[in-house]
């Protein structure tokens, strides 16, 4: 089956959006897997994290698996391992039976972003490219907003079993439709190589994965605590949680809106936005931090903005340092890029929170925008030049 660009972006995104039901949607169930389980706080923190975790370790393999094996033979294999380890995990007979089934989950489905890195790139030409993984991007977040809404409706239907496979069988499903559609010229390359040393030494490749790991810590710092901030303030339960969905709102608009806005020229204009994307999260924190002092339209605007740019940044990362690279690495520098993602969030949320709770919220908010600034120019020092690569021949 040979897919049209949109049908190709419309699996990568649904498939994308279905894992991350699981990864970012299982806290909504956090007492449940908690009841059901008998898990300590400690146990329940590393369930949550188990998914994740488990795709973070298992990128840069997946990276040489899609560039090595091509998209549609490595998804078929990630989706069979990613919602077998879900499934089972519905009937894991105990704490450590579920975290394991959880991170190996999470290490099938490490093969989706990076199939869908190289689908995209074999379907989009490098003026349409920004638009189309913004858009695949923004399947992130609305994948943790169906997640608030399906996984609670299913443990009430059927229990934290009920959640978990139909979990899988979400992840199963857009797996195999995103086999068939992402197939579009994404062939094997048998050249290919594990290449982490020649990735690393790539113009550029270090300063944007530098600039990749602040920005991060940014988006972990609204993600994981502009609730706990604006309830630290005084504002009631309701109006933090407006909050947070207006941070999920704002991040797939933005991813959308950057993406767009780094096309043009060709696609000449990708370093710039990345420049543009820290510099609005650096005012967003500052005005975020005044606000919390403001009443809640205050509140509400100044998180909008914060967010549209600290969580707009992501596919720029992806496809810069994709465009830098052979073709027939095209996985692997977007797996390296994804990894430094994953673990900088995985390490930075806990310090973070110890920052909050000894410096106060405006030290907080105040070294957010530090931060960002930091990445915007050290982004401002990267190479402009874009490797302006043509779609690969469809597969027969």
């Amino acid at each position: 089956m040979i897919g049209s660009p949109r049908a190709v972006l419309a699996a990568a995104s649904a498939a994308q959006a279905s894992v991350s039901v699981v990864a970012f949607g299982l806290p909504a169930i956090g007492p449940d897997l908690r009841d059901a389980y008998g898990l300590s706080l400690p146990m329940l923190g590393a369930a949550l994290a188990a998914n994740i975790f488990g795709s973070g370790v298992f990128l840069s393999a997946a990276g040489f698996l899609v560039d090595r094996f091509g998209a549609r033979h490595s998804m078929l294999a990630g989706t069979a391992i990613g919602a077998g380890g879900l499934a089972a995990a519905g009937f894991a007979p105990g704490a450590e039976a579920l975290v394991a089934l959880l991170f190996l989950s999470g290490a099938g489905s490490s093969v989706v972003p990076i199939a869908g890195t190289r689908a995209l790139f074999g379907a989009y030409e490098v003026d349409r490219r920004g638009w189309a993984f913004g858009v695949r991007q923004m399947a992130v977040p609305l994948g943790g907003t169906v997640a608030a809404i399906l996984l609670p409706g299913l443990v009430a239907l059927g229990g934290i079993r009920l959640a978990l496979i139909g979990s899988a069988l979400l992840v199963l499903t857009t797996g195999l439709v995103f086999a068939a559609a992402g197939g579009v010229a994404v062939q094997r390359d048998r050249r290919s190589s594990f290449a982490l040393p020649r990735l690393w030494r790539t113009p550029g490749m270090r300063r944007l994965l530098l600039v990749a790991a602040l920005y991060i810590v940014v988006l972990q710092a609204v993600v994981a605590y502009t609730v706990p901030a604006a309830r630290a303030a005084g504002f009631s339960p309701l109006v933090a949680g407006t909050a947070f969905v207006l941070v999920n709102v704002a991040a797939g608009v933005a991813r959308i809106v950057w993406g767009r806005l780094a096309d043009r020229g060709g696609g000449g204009r990708r370093v710039r936005t990345l420049v543009e994307t820290g510099g609005v999260a650096a005012i967003g924190a500052v005005a975020f931090a005044l606000a919390l002092d403001a009443g809640p339209a205050v509140l509400f605007a100044t998180v909008a903005v914060l967010a549209f740019g600290a969580l707009g940044w992501n596919a720029l990362v992806y496809v810069t340092a994709d465009e830098r690279v052979p073709r027939e690495l095209a996985g692997q520098s977007v797996a390296l890029a994804a990894t430094v993602v994953f673990v900088v969030a995985a390490v930075s949320t806990p310090p973070l929170g110890a920052l909050a709770d000894r410096a106060g919220w405006d030290v907080f908010w105040l070294t957010t925008a530090g931060l960002a600034v930091a990445g915007a120019a050290l982004a401002a020092t990267l190479p402009a030049a874009v490797v302006k690569r043509t779609p690969t021949p469809s597969l027969p």
